[in-house]
């Protein structure tokens, strides 16, 4: 089943990334800037059909969500599975790094966890098929298109895919903020799989205990303050600092 992306960056980020087919390009006739140009010379390439549309049009379809102006009549979010993420961790000279989402419904908090995962090197993310945000065209639109670009595992049972994840050599790596562990004081140099928990309730209890160890981002004071989306793109930078070989913090003050 088809659907409406909507946004600059998530069409212009379905047409790069080539997994998606394009039925139909929509753009409003009242706007001309620079990516219309862009968009339009990527659907005339593609043999993608183009319409101009009124505002009527956008108002209809999305309210008042930022559609700038841009949407397309696409094939649906293709899935891929662990096998095929362990395997891009594989063939890349980083350490793996894979994301697991808990309950994570929000979907903007999931969308900016898909962009910071990108631009922080996970090589795809796993979601149980219950009580996660649907991979929609509003994620990928909060994500500015990094979905498009992301592989994404729908699993049954997060716990037996964290435990096949450990199978494969990998640590699974919980994010709590009760834990004792500050994330800067603690070697991630290994192949991880980082677990977020989700709005409010954090990681389940039996996904916590599948977890190696748990980790916290240290705060000034005892509020927890940060929700998923902060927390989990601060814990992502640890990670990618501590592999471009900064060490811990702990290390770099001895």
């Amino acid at each position: 089943m088809g659907e409406l992306l909507y946004g600059i960056h998530p069409v212009a980020e379905a047409f790069a990334a080539g997994r998606r087919t394009f039925d139909r390009l929509f753009l409003s006739r009242s706007r001309r800037a620079k990516h219309m140009e862009t968009l339009v010379e990527r659907a005339e390439s593609a043999g993608v059909p183009i319409e101009f549309q009124g505002p009527e049009f956008f108002q209809s379809h999305f309210g008042t969500a930022v559609h700038q102006g841009v949407a397309a009549q696409v094939s649906g979010f293709p899935l891929s599975d662990e096998h095929t993420i362990l395997k891009r961790a594989g063939q890349d000279k980083r350490l793996p790094l894979i994301l697991a989402f808990d309950g994570i419904e929000d979907p903007q908090n999931l969308g900016s966890l898909v962009r910071s995962g990108l631009a922080l090197g996970a090589h795809g993310i796993v979601i149980p098929k219950v009580r996660t945000a649907p991979l929609s065209p509003a994620v990928s639109k909060a994500s500015a298109g990094a979905m498009e670009h992301t592989l994404f595992a729908r699993v049954p049972n997060l716990v037996a895919s964290l435990n096949r994840f450990k199978a494969a050599g990998l640590w699974v790596v919980g994010a709590d903020p009760g834990s004792r562990s500050p994330v800067d004081q603690v070697d991630l140099n290994m192949g991880l799989v980082l677990v977020l928990g989700g709005e409010g309730t954090g990681i389940r209890p039996l996904v916590r205990k599948t977890c190696d160890f748990l980790l916290s981002v240290p705060q000034s004071n005892r509020v927890d303050s940060l929700n998923v989306a902060i927390a989990g793109a601060i814990m992502m930078y640890e990670i990618a600092r501590q592999r471009r070989g900064e060490g811990t913090r702990e290390k770099g003050r001895k």
